[in-house]
């Protein structure tokens, strides 16, 4: 008996990395292609219409009364703003409820990730379609996303040190010929907070590329102090510092997706 525990625990020495690499991988990828194909047929219907990316966000702002929701043991007052819908094509997504993600993030703001525990980047119009799509690569750190140009060699100052002139100007008209599709208009990230358990399950298998349709409402945090963008004001003091850019993520309640020929609710 203790040979076996030797040779069992000489096996798991050996080859720990391997298993633990191959266990990431198979809930990262076969257990995700699984409920991909396994949730639209359990928490959606049917749906007949044909999903056209937005050229332009739908909202209507609103005077509705504040209204509390609970995630797990904590209640949180919501603050309905607007209206909200769009149809777009998923630059990326980036959940914060999974193991490694609460350990490095869940400590700076919990009970955020409580409420909202995933964030997706968003194109309409032009920069949603194919051809100009694939220009694109996308970045996402600490809840903010934005938009880059593919193969282009970024530094904080921007032109990257060449070792000749030829190679500046080279990664300069890539540059010209990228940015020039690049809308603030046509991009937004979204702060996704699910009003049903079918809408949770919606989100939670969004990838990149997908065409989705997302509605629901804008909405204040009240519990936590946060603030929504909108098209129409997106700049908050206390949210944004004075004099930046007024490029804020909405906070979006989600009451309906489309994806995939379905519809959650």
């Amino acid at each position: 008996m203790k040979r076996v525990e030797k040779m069992f625990e000489k096996f798991l020495n050996k080859y720990c990395w391997h298993i633990l690499f191959f266990v990431c991988f198979f809930s990262l990828v076969f257990v995700s292609h699984l409920k991909r194909g396994i949730y639209p047929y359990l928490y959606a219907k049917k749906y007949d219409g044909i999903l056209q990316i937005s050229q332009s966000d739908y909202f209507e702002d609103v005077n509705a009364a504040s209204f509390a929701i609970k995630k797990g043991k904590k209640t949180y007052v919501l603050v309905p703003k607007t209206k909200y819908a769009v149809t777009g094509r998923v630059g990326i997504v980036d959940s914060y409820d999974t193991f490694f993600n609460r350990i490095f993030r869940g400590q700076f703001q919990g009970e955020y990730i409580n409420l909202a525990p995933r964030d997706v980047f968003l194109l309409i119009g032009t920069m949603a379609s194919d051809k100009v799509f694939e220009k694109f690569v996308f970045k996402h750190e600490e809840r903010l996303g934005s938009v880059l140009c593919k193969g282009v060699k970024y530094k904080t100052s921007f032109m990257p040190s060449f070792s000749n002139k030829k190679q500046a100007e080279k990664n300069w008209q890539k540059y010209q010929e990228c940015h020039q599709y690049i809308k603030q208009e046509e991009q937004n990230n979204y702060h996704l907070i699910a009003s049903t358990n079918a809408i949770d399950k919606a989100v939670s298998i969004l990838r990149k590329g997908d065409v989705v349709y997302l509605e629901g409402l804008l909405v204040d945090v009240e519990t936590l102090r946060l603030k929504t963008g909108t098209r129409k004001n997106q700049f908050h003091e206390n949210m944004v510092v004075r004099g930046s850019a007024p490029r804020m993520c909405f906070i979006l309640y989600v009451t309906k997706v489309v994806l995939n020929g379905r519809v959650f609710e």
